[in-house]
């Protein structure tokens, strides 16, 4: 036989020609169906009937009986099997021309939607996707087979141009599957459906995750409660509860609850929900900060009739004994403990185990006015380590009278610390900023001010006073620096605004020039633009030998010389206010520079580094009207701050430093709820939970649901050569 062909291409159409006889020698006898004339029949019969042995011969038959019966009910089905042919030789073109002619001369016949299917795949095959959605798009799936029906919209799912229209190509693709999986299938062909089944909706997921929130909504409307519409109601409301939109999530959430299907779905419903009632928890304690001028009003929190006993450990040995024993005077002085400092000379009787000479050091003066207390505290000393810092808490929590325990200070004896605590079952009132410390863990709380509460109140000031739009930040690169740039970058974001500046600079630098530069526009110039900007240089060398009014008139000419293509010239300031997270000597070399570089209108922000009387005397005119946080502030008019100022210096002599007021309050926490009649563990955890706008010695305090405490620190502006207070 002249035309050969493989023994498996042999099969293909031996199967092929089955399909067709079967479905030929129906075309006949269906109740009111339109009759195919003998003659017809006898002649389409017989050219198949050369199949498979002489494959020439059936050609040459089929095309003559379209020759003479081009109108015939079987016209079609003799292309298709020509077709067939065809690509069974090698000979695509040719088969993709009598696919053709089905669509021109046979629109209406039975084989019409088959062969439009079969040409989308092949255009799409030659990567001519536009032509395969022409032919799809005016597909009819209910005249193909339930097989080719899932072939096209797969296809169309490959060549959909939007996410809704893959939406409902997946979603019906989706169906048909499941449908067929439900049918007595052979446990190949299960397994098939299965995995296809599989891949569908892992497409779906996928797409459910990539497309925008509008995209989702519209596509989540067109499924009408059909599946993946529960997927998808708990995507839009995850980003609802992710943006912090609590309004947003609590109604996407209550329709979700009517949409999602099957236990999976269901439990992550469950979560959601139970995200949000803890997101919801959590803003109403954002809620809790106001200043604390505005709480002036209000009584101080009651601690007289606290009784009971708090464990204490701190460093009050080693590299950081100074800041323990400021914080152990802050306790000391909260706890009210000594009936007469002056006849009390055994610190064993009033501090039980505690190392003698540390606490001594930290004992009120002997001019001291005479207190009286309830309170029984027992100090042990961490000496800045880890493991002596847990191995105290364990011994501590021994004792079951103890109800709370106070500090650590810093990261690594706090954690250990926190993790014997809840270990022990001991509510640990840790002195700390690591805000991961109370992370899976009910008994440990964290009251220290941290850097992002710092940060948090600049940029709030900045948005709601200032007004400000677009920020910018100049930090040093260290460890602090990139850190507080983060914090600023994130809360400038979270309220909408725009970082459109950031620069950075060595820390051992004394000229800051460059880094300065950077931000406004010096960094990328072309050659022709530094041209024009010698050229206004020049000008402005030459208004100096001006009078007043013409040097003005010139200078004001020079800066509108554009570049030399028509875009504004360095400096370009397009801040409104500017972070600086620098100590204040630096400030104050910084900040002349800025005002050379002619930025001026501009805030100025910084943390409580900026917080010395030197950057007044120093920095001056350059610092004019900035903005700065801190923790404490001890020259506060506030009764808060100015009662403990007052009782610290006359019981100690000397002055409080953060530290101290920072365990002052803290251990006032712990008081507040033994005064209120919690007198075990789990009241005091309870009520340290509860706490909403405590106020104190370094500002506001909120408790968190996850034991951390969120600060509201002060407020201040330079304002000639003091520090105003601005809250």
């Amino acid at each position: 036989m002249a035309n050969r062909i493989g023994a498996q291409s042999w099969l293909v159409l031996l199967s092929l020609i089955g399909l067709a006889l079967g479905q030929a020698g129906c075309a006949g006898f269906g109740s009111g169906e339109p009759q195919v004339p003998r003659e017809q029949r006898a002649a389409y019969d017989a050219a198949m009937g050369r199949l498979p042995a002489d494959t020439r011969g059936a050609i040459a038959s089929l095309e003559g009986f379209l020759d003479l019966y081009p109108r015939s009910l079987l016209a079609d089905d003799a292309l298709e099997q020509l077709s067939q042919l065809a690509f069974a030789a090698g000979r695509e073109e040719a088969g993709r021309r009598y696919l053709g002619q089905i669509l021109a001369n046979h629109p209406r016949g039975d084989r019409a939607a088959s062969a439009r299917l079969r040409l989308a795949q092949l255009e799409y095959g030659r990567d001519k996707r536009v032509a395969a959605r022409s032919l799809l798009e005016p597909l009819d799936l209910e005249r193909l087979s339930r097989t080719d029906q899932r072939a096209a919209l797969r296809l169309k799912a490959t060549l959909a141009r939007t996410p809704l229209e893959r939406l409902e190509a997946l979603t019906a693709l989706r169906a048909r599957l499941v449908e067929a999986s439900r049918e007595g299938t052979d446990p190949a062909s299960a397994w098939r459906l299965r995995s296809r089944l599989g891949s569908v909706d892992a497409e779906l997921d996928t797409l459910t995750r990539r497309a925008a929130t509008p995209e989702l909504e519209e596509m989540l409307g067109s499924l009408r409660g059909r599946p993946p519409a529960g997927a998808m109601a708990l995507e839009l409301s995850r980003r609802a509860l992710d943006a912090g939109q609590l309004d947003l999530a609590e109604r996407r959430l209550r329709r979700t609850a009517d949409l999602v299907r099957g236990e999976l779905e269901e439990a992550e419903l469950r979560v959601l929900q139970e995200r949000l009632v803890r997101l919801v928890e959590v803003a109403q304690a954002e809620a809790a900060l106001p200043p604390l001028r505005e709480l002036v009003g209000r009584p101080m929190p009651r601690t007289e009739d606290a009784r009971g006993t708090i464990g204490v450990v701190l460093p009050l040995s080693g590299d950081f004994v100074d800041y323990g024993q400021e914080s152990l005077r802050g306790i000391l002085l909260a706890a009210d403990l000594f009936t007469d400092p002056k006849a009390e000379s055994d610190t064993e009787a009033v501090l039980p185990g505690s190392p003698r000479e540390s606490v001594e050091q930290a004992l009120p003066s002997r001019d001291a006015p005479v207190r009286r207390s309830d309170i029984k505290l027992v100090v042990r000393d961490s000496e800045g380590d880890p493991g002596k810092a847990a191995a105290a808490v364990r011994e501590l929590a021994q004792d079951p009278s103890l109800v709370a325990i106070l500090g650590p200070i810093f990261s690594q004896e706090s954690l250990a610390a926190a993790a014997a605590a809840e270990e022990e079952g001991v509510p640990l009132v840790a002195l700390s900023t690591r805000e991961d410390l109370p992370e899976e863990r009910a008994n440990a709380f964290r009251t220290r001010t941290t850097p992002k509460d710092e940060v948090a109140v600049l940029v709030d000031h900045a948005f709601d006073s200032l007004e400000a739009e677009r920020f910018a930040v100049l930090y040093p690169r260290t460890r602090y620096g990139r850190g507080m740039r983060k914090l600023y970058w994130e809360a400038v974001t979270a309220r909408g605004g725009k970082m459109v500046a950031a620069s950075s600079y060595d820390p051992e630098a004394v000229d800051f020039a460059s880094a300065i530069r950077n931000m406004i526009g010096y960094r990328f110039l072309s050659s022709l633009e530094r041209r024009a900007l010698e050229e206004r240089s020049g000008l402005l060398r030459a208004s100096r030998r001006l009078e007043p009014e013409e040097q003005a008139l010139l200078r004001a000419a020079a800066y509108e010389v554009l570049g030399p293509e028509g875009d504004p010239l360095p400096p370009i300031i397009d801040f409104d206010v500017l972070f600086v997270p620098d100590a204040a000597e630096t400030i104050a070399l910084i900040a002349p520079g800025l005002a050379f570089h002619e930025i001026g209108d501009v805030g100025l922000l910084g943390p409580s580094d900026w917080l010395d009387d030197e950057l007044l005397r120093v920095g001056r005119r350059h610092v004019a009207g900035a903005v700065i946080s801190s923790p404490f502030y001890p020259e506060s008019d506030l009764p808060f701050v100015a009662e403990f100022v007052e009782g610290y210096r006359k019981t100690f002599a000397r002055e409080p430093d953060m530290y101290a007021a920072e365990a002052f309050d803290a251990t006032n926490l712990v008081l507040v709820q033994l005064s209120a009649g919690r007198e075990d563990r789990d009241g005091v955890r309870e009520g340290l939970l509860d706490t909403r706008a405590f106020p104190g010695a370094t500002g506001v305090l909120t408790m968190h649901p996850n034991g951390n405490a969120r600060r509201r620190p002060f407020l201040l502006q330079v304002s000639g050569r003091r520090f105003r207070p601005l809250d």
